[in-house]
């Protein structure tokens, strides 16, 4: 009722003029239906002015009885539309130039503080030019870009901490079985539970993207260690420190989005920390 109330109160004019067009219109038809051309002519007239005057508001310009106009809600809208339009261009060309920028060399190319100050810029670039433009499903992608540069080096140094141990195993099943073998259903055996050890922790790059790929390569790490300990009574040990990191991005990755720190973008730009 409030809102019905509003809209006469603001548009009044328009639906005065609109009922006065809609009566002469009437008033016309019936003229023409009796034959009185002149009468019908000028009730058409009034009409048709009635209807006019209705839509003055709207129009932004008009040029005659020619007759030339254009309508300025009509062309609110299609400049509505058009920066719609435009919007979803721009989010697209945005999001080129910014995953072009962190993909592109990332192993030994900037850091990724200048990455993330690019997404900084472009977003208040955006604000500052009024434009109000989602950038949460980027910065996922950016986030997950990075939390892989994070992992991929604690990733292979797991690997090769459980290979370095696997060849150690190699040598001690040497000396168990003797060369040539003579237990050969023992060799079996035991190469086959050494095998059955996995070393690597696969699409590390894709899992990052929906999963929490620390805890991943964490849970790796602890079962190759508990079969190596449980199969061959051999202690896996990693490199210092990743257990400990990984326990930490663990942590971090459960509560995405993470809060990116300066102290994390020095792990992401420190390819090379936990390599043996």
């Amino acid at each position: 009722m409030t809102g019905l109330w509003r809209y006469i109160k603001n548009g009044w004019e328009r639906i005065l003029f609109g009922c006065v067009g809609a009566a002469c219109l009437g008033f016309t038809f019936v003229f023409l239906w009796n034959g009185q051309i002149t009468s019908a002519s000028a009730v058409f007239a009034m009409s048709f002015f009635s209807f006019f005057y209705s839509n003055l508001a709207r129009f932004k310009k008009f040029k005659g009885l020619g007759f030339e106009a254009e309508l300025w809600e009509d062309k609110q809208k299609e400049a509505a539309d058009l920066i719609d339009r435009l919007k979803n261009v721009v989010t697209v060309y945005t999001r080129e130039i910014v995953m072009n920028n962190v993909m592109r060399g990332r192993l030994g190319a900037e850091s990724w503080q200048k990455r993330l100050d690019l997404i900084d810029e472009l977003e208040g670039r955006h604000s500052e030019l009024g434009q109000q433009i989602d950038f949460s499903s980027l910065k996922r992608d950016v986030e997950s870009v990075f939390i892989f540069d994070l992992c991929s080096p604690l990733a292979s140094s797991v690997r090769q901490s459980i290979e370095s141990t696997k060849a150690e195993a190699g040598k001690i099943a040497s000396a168990r079985f003797g060369n040539p073998v003579k237990d050969l259903e023992g060799w079996n055996k035991f190469h086959e539970n050494l095998r059955s050890i996995a070393s690597k922790y696969e699409n590390v790059f894709e899992r990052a993207k929906t999963e929490n790929v620390a805890k991943g390569i964490l849970l790796n790490a602890q079962n190759a260690k508990e079969q190596f300990k449980d199969n061959f009574s051999i202690d896996l040990k990693f490199k210092d420190g990743v257990i400990d990191r990984l326990e930490v991005l663990a942590a971090l990755i459960d509560n995405r989005p993470i809060t990116i720190t300066p102290e994390l973008v020095k792990w992401a730009d420190d390819h090379d920390a936990f390599l043996i």
